[in-house]
Parts: structure tokens; C-alpha cells; sequence
């Protein structure tokens, strides 16, 4: 709690400090007893009190001073410090003067001089009672706004979970949908026509039964993917690794499928290591995912480049194609779950537009960084980059 103040203020200096006097004895040590000898300087000595963060609880003075009167001072107060209580010393004031410091000043008490001790200390003593009671009911409603906007924080947070939800269940079965419909149809072809199909025709039904099931496996892996994340499951375990061997493994399962679409896959490094701290598993996953994506969006016959290089502090990989690169609105967009982008898959792949927003989880989960840097039409890079010991 900050520290709490009272501020006396008397232009006869044998009132003021005997009034402070008697505060310091029974209030001295849970409060600072400030005084002033006229309105002016009790105004400076006010703002100071609350540039040092303490809350003056309760300001007692005069009613007739030379220059500001009394009143004046508590009305002023009064506005810039409302919660702050007021007691006015009066000897000769007119009634109308205590109205006016009652309706204006949010006059708590006034006591009349000459006072006695102990009344005065019962005044001052309930003041501050009053006062304390009043910052606990406004902690109090603060700390119950608080927790109203966290409950409506959370309210929001549940409706746009069972929005995501909703959305995520109708992805999923309409892409689950696609490929369950090829699978029987090409299984009651095969019933029907069982005994007329030759060798090669049942390979090539037995061919799209597997595309169709690797097509439902992926979305399926990755929705695990996607819950293993976000539930806070997936385990990390970062070491010194070499990049190298994991780049050219995956380079010599993907040269074959990107021949397949006439793309020419080229590995690009100039090092015998690139050692840098990863988990390998996320790193195989976030570079499959990259490699698959830049084939699958490259035009036939177009190149696609992964490269490997090293700086004095990290080892980046890049991943190229020229393709039809990004729009603005993809780029903002592009890590996000569930989003579309404009750019298709140039050989009727599918895509379930979670790849990405994967890869920037378990890249965020390595303590690395990824990037994009692409133009409308001139191709998209994806740029991964991992942190020397």
C-alpha cells in the first residue's frame, strides 16, 4: 500500500505546529503529518505529495487565510483529488462559507476553534477510518472489474475456441469427405468388376486407394499435430546437430517426387557441417513441410532450391520456388491455421492449410525463426534460421 499523508495548514505558525503536535502523537507513525502556512504553499506541498505517489488521505485547514482561503483550497482539492477527505477549522466563518465548502468542497467535518484535544483526535480518527474503508470498497470494485473484463476475456476466447471448432470440424469432413468418397467408389468398382479387371488395372485402382488414404493420413497427422501443440504436449529436445545430413536426406526423397512434375530440385551448400542447436525431429518436420510446399506450388518444369549457409552466429536454410510467389494479404496471413491462400497447387495436390501454421509453432518452440520473402508472380523463399553454439 502506498504511503498515506495528512496535510495540516494554518497561517498562525502556533496553531499549525501545535495542531501537528498532537497528529504526530497518535497518527505519527502510520502517517506523514505535512503542513503549510498558507493555501498557496499547501497547494505546492499537495502536488509534490502526489508526485512522490502518496495518497494524502485527509487535509485539514484554516478557513480564514490571508490569500486563498480556506474553502478555496478544499473546493480545489476537492476537484483534483476527490477521494481525499477535508476538515475545516473555523473560528469566525459565515454559515454561508460552510455550505459552500459542504457543496463544493465534499466537506467532511468542520471543527471549531478553539478545539478540544481529544475530539479533535475522535474527528481525525473516524476521518481516517472513513477514508481506508473507502480505498478498500474502490480496491475492491477495481479487483471486480478486473475479473469482470478476465471473465469476458475468457468468454470471448471460448466463443472464438467453438468458432475455431466448428471451423475445424468442417475442414476436416469435407477433406476427409473427398478422399473416403474416391476410396469406395474405387472399392465397388473393384467388386463389381472384379473378375474382367486385368493386373494393371487393379494396381492402378490399388494407386489411387493409396493416394486417397496418404491424402486422409496427412490431414490427420496433422490436426494431431495441431492439438499436440496447442494442448502443450509436444516434448522439445534441443542439441548440437548437424543440419547437412537432414537436408540431403530429405533432398533425396523429394528429387524423384519433383521429377515427377518436371522440377529440377537442386541442393545448394558449400560446408562439410553446419552444426547448429535444433530438436531433429521438428527440424526434419518443418523442412519436409517446406521442400513439399515448394514443389507443390512450382510451376512444371520450373527449379526449386534449398540451399545451406552459415553466419558467425547461426545456420539459415532456404527454401525456394517460381512459383506465384505471395500477395500482401498472404504474407499477413501466412502462418495463421486454417488459411487459404491464393496461390494452388500446380499438380492437384491438396492442402489442408495447417502445414504452416505448424512449421511456425515448432520453429517458435526451437527458440528459432522463420520468414517468407516473396513478390506476386516472382516466387516464394522460405527462410529458416537456427542459432550456433
Amino acid at each position: 500500500m502506498k504511503q498515506m499523508a495528512i496535510l495540516c495548514v494554518d497561517d498562525e505558525p502556533t496553531i499549525l505546529y501545535g495542531l501537528k503536535e498532537q497528529l504526530l502523537d497518535q497518527f505519527g507513525q502510520q502517517y506523514l503529518i505535512e503542513i503549510a502556512e498558507n493555501g498557496e504553499e499547501a497547494l505546492e506541498v499537495f502536488k509534490e505529495l502526489q508526485a512522490d505517489n502518496c495518497d494524502v488521505a485527509l487535509v485539514i485547514s484554516d478557513c480564514i487565510m490571508p490569500g486563498m482561503p480556506g474553502d478555496e483550497l478544499l473546493k480545489y482539492i476537492h476537484q483534483v483529488a476527490p477521494n481525499t477527505l477535508n476538515i475545516l477549522l473555523t473560528g469566525q466563518s459565515s454559515t454561508q462559507v460552510l455550505v459552500n465548502a459542504i457543496k463544493h468542497a465534499g466537506l467532511y467535518r468542520y471543527v471549531a476553534k478553539p478545539w478540544q484535544k481529544e475530539d479533535l483526535i475522535l474527528t481525525v480518527a473516524e476521518a481516517l477510518k472513513a477514508y481506508l474503508k473507502d480505498r478498500q470498497l474502490e480496491e475492491q470494485n477495481r479487483l471486480l472489474q478486473q475479473q469482470a473484463i478476465q471473465l469476458q476475456e475468457k468468454n470471448l476466447r471460448l466463443l472464438s475456441l467453438d468458432q475455431e471448432k466448428n471451423e475445424f470440424l468442417g475442414i476436416a469432413a469435407h477433406d476427409l469427405k473427398n478422399p473416403l468418397a474416391g476410396i469406395l467408389g474405387v472399392a465397388e468398382l473393384i467388386q463389381e468388376d472384379i473378375g474382367e479387371l486385368s493386373k494393371n488395372e487393379l494396381l492402378e485402382y490399388a494407386g489411387k486407394i493409396e493416394r486417397a488414404a496418404k491424402q486422409m493420413f496427412g490431414l490427420i497427422t496433422n490436426l494431431l499435430d495441431v492439438n499436440k501443440i496447442e494442448s502443450g504436449n509436444m516434448k522439445v529436445s534441443l542439441q548440437l546437430t548437424d543440419l547437412l545430413p537432414i537436408v540431403q536426406q530429405l533432398f533425396s526423397e523429394y528429387y524423384i517426387r519433383a521429377a515427377t512434375k518436371q522440377i529440377d530440385l537442386k541442393l545448394v551448400y558449400d560446408q562439410n557441417r553446419y552444426p547448429a542447436i535444433f530438436d531433429c525431429a521438428l527440424v526434419y518436420q518443418v523442412l519436409d513441410n517446406l521442400i513439399s510446399n515448394a514443389i507443390k506450388y512450382s510451376p512444371l518444369g520450373k527449379p526449386v532450391w534449398v540451399r545451406l549457409y552459415q553466419t558467425e552466429q547461426h545456420v539459415l536454410c532456404e527454401v525456394q520456388n517460381e512459383g506465384l510467389g505471395f500477395s500482401p494479404s498472404d504474407l499477413q496471413k501466412l502462418f495463421h491455421k486454417f488459411n487459404r491462400l491464393s496461390a494452388k497447387p500446380t499438380g492437384g495436390e491438396h492442402s489442408t492449410g495447417l502445414g504452416l501454421f505448424i512449421v511456425k509453432k515448432l520453429i517458435d518452440a526451437m527458440a528459432a525463426q522463420i520468414w517468407c520473402e516473396s513478390e506476386p508472380g516472382l516466387g516464394a523463399k522460405f527462410v529458416v534460421k537456427f542459432a550456433m553454439p
